[in-house]
């Protein structure tokens, strides 16, 4: 599963997987308990995780590759705010520390623990070293016709117009 299917409520503890989307709010599925609910979108605000980015002092870093550099330097469970501090200063040196809280951090090393132990980074790392998987050549032909016209047929078309 990748980054871009999970999301986090606010005002519910972790994090979600969106299944269906209504007029008035979301079908959500825990990842924790497995639980699926619906969400009114007037009581709750979503943040999908691929949305989710940590201000720096020049731009803001997509929280994907703030968990590429936490996997290269995992954090120890059980952090204080200040060693959370520090270690956030460790991987993401120039981190706007006037906007990104001890909370946000926390938070953070939270959800990087629980993604890492089910293994929802995984598919990241592969898709990070270049690794994906690519259609083979019968599919893309097929896909070619389907979308593109062939030769004959456009000028078929065209002959047809200009005789009118």
């Amino acid at each position: 599963m990748k980054i871009k299917d999970l999301m986090s409520v606010s005002g519910l503890p972790g994090l979600y997987r969106l299944i269906a989307t209504k007029q008035s709010g979301i079908v959500a599925e825990s990842l924790e308990t497995g639980q699926k609910k619906f969400l009114s979108s007037r009581s709750y605000q979503f943040s999908p995780l691929e949305s989710i980015a940590i201000y720096t002092h020049t731009d803001a870093l997509p929280l994907e590759d703030v968990f590429v550099k936490m996997k290269n330097q995992p954090p120890s469970e059980g952090l204080a705010k200040s060693d959370l501090r520090e270690y956030f200063l460790e991987i993401l040196p120039d981190h706007d520390q006037t906007k990104v809280y001890a909370s946000d951090i926390k938070k953070i090393v939270a959800w990087f623990h629980y993604l890492t132990e089910n293994g929802y980074l995984e598919d990241e790392e592969a898709e990070q070293s270049g690794e994906e998987v690519e259609p083979s050549d019968e599919e893309v032909e097929q896909s070619d016709e389907e979308v593109e016209p062939s030769d004959e047929e456009v000028s078929t078309d065209q002959d047809s117009s200009e005789e009118e």
